[in-house]
């Protein structure tokens, strides 16, 4: 993510919710796989997903999954799922909440079920399903590249926020079937995992965060993190290319948005055009989204709205990815 589909702005306003992320991350120790696939103690953790798919017949569509716990005085998981079908313009969405934690006691993967959805895997070999009443998808990932960590070794600071553990598989190739009311297709793609977790703030950021995979297979993860005032938190990018990564700091890439979308629903104008400059690498590209409504309306589990969807990239590369806008509602 995301800082990924990541941190949920309002998630967790049951009391005494505001004390819950206050603290610091009080772990230590570098991220180990496969035994950091599994659940944590932390007091948030997430994993998410994204990708695109397409099926025999040709047609086009992507996804989005993503599990979030919390561990504090109570236990909660959240689950949330949007579907798109690039032909028909639909945006199809799914979620749960659940006052336990599915995957208690498991090693070196996680394994989270509930009501027809399900999110399990470890080491790079994972499937998610979703037998919502509208859509429905069964996949199998598998990784074609070694986990990026992120920051300092999979660590990242966010300065007075705290700091976080951090990795992603960035292309994970997929198989499996989508179905959209009673029917079914077989579908192929590519994936983008993240997982992230530790004790720190979360209700004080908004964001832009995006996961490129472009068409020489390099993949591309740019975040911007801001404070309640919108002053920058923390702007990175990451390149990765044949298993090798290189992190940019804000200095050495550029994000101008272009063309917004007015959500009548929340309020919120999302810019769902940007513009990315990253001159090191000869990389000069628009994103546009895939569809314009793909605000997820998340009130119902984690008491918020936030832009999550795919998008197309043209220019001096091509491809696409995916991106997740938060801090954008009148409501915030």
């Amino acid at each position: 993510m995301t800082i990924s589909a990541g941190f949920l702005y309002k998630i967790f306003h049951l009391q005494p919710a505001d004390n819950w992320f206050e603290s610091k991350v009080r772990e230590v120790g570098k991220i180990k796989l496969p035994m950091d696939d599994a659940p944590h103690q932390s007091q948030i953790e997430w994993w998410y997903y994204n990708g695109h798919l397409s099926s025999e017949s040709g047609k086009q569509f992507s996804f989005h999954s993503a599990v979030f716990l919390v561990n504090s005085m109570t236990n909660h998981m959240i689950s949330h799922v949007s579907f798109s079908d690039h032909l028909t313009g639909k945006y199809y969405t799914d979620q749960h909440r659940i006052s336990r934690n599915p995957s208690i006691n498991t090693e070196n993967r996680f394994e989270f079920n509930l009501d027809g959805w399900s999110l399990t895997g470890g080491n790079g070999k994972d499937r998610l399903t979703d037998s919502s009443q509208d859509f429905g998808f069964d996949l199998e990932l598998s990784s074609t590249q070694p986990p990026v960590f992120h920051g300092d070794d999979g660590i990242i600071s966010l300065g007075t926020v705290g700091s976080s553990y951090y990795y992603s598989r960035t292309r994970m190739a997929v198989t499996g079937t989508i179905r959209i009311a009673n029917t079914t297709e077989k579908v192929t793609g590519i994936s983008w995992f993240d997982h992230q977790w530790g004790d720190f703030s979360i209700g004080q950021l908004s964001w832009d965060w995006f996961s490129l995979q472009l068409n020489n297979n390099i993949d591309v993860m740019i975040y911007q993190l801001r404070d309640k005032s919108k002053h920058p938190v923390l702007y990175m990018a990451s390149v990765t290319q044949n298993g090798n990564t290189e992190w940019l700091q804000d200095t050495e890439f550029t994000l101008v948005p272009g063309k917004k979308w007015y959500s009548d629903t929340s309020g919120a104008n999302y810019p769902i055009e940007w513009k990315i400059s990253i001159p090191k690498k000869n990389i000069e590209i628009t994103t546009k989204s895939i569809l314009k409504n793909s605000e997820f309306n998340a009130r119902l589990t984690t008491y918020n709205v936030y832009w999550e969807g795919p998008i197309k990239i043209q220019g001096s590369h091509s491809g696409n990815g995916f991106m997740e806008l938060s801090g954008y509602s009148a409501e915030r």
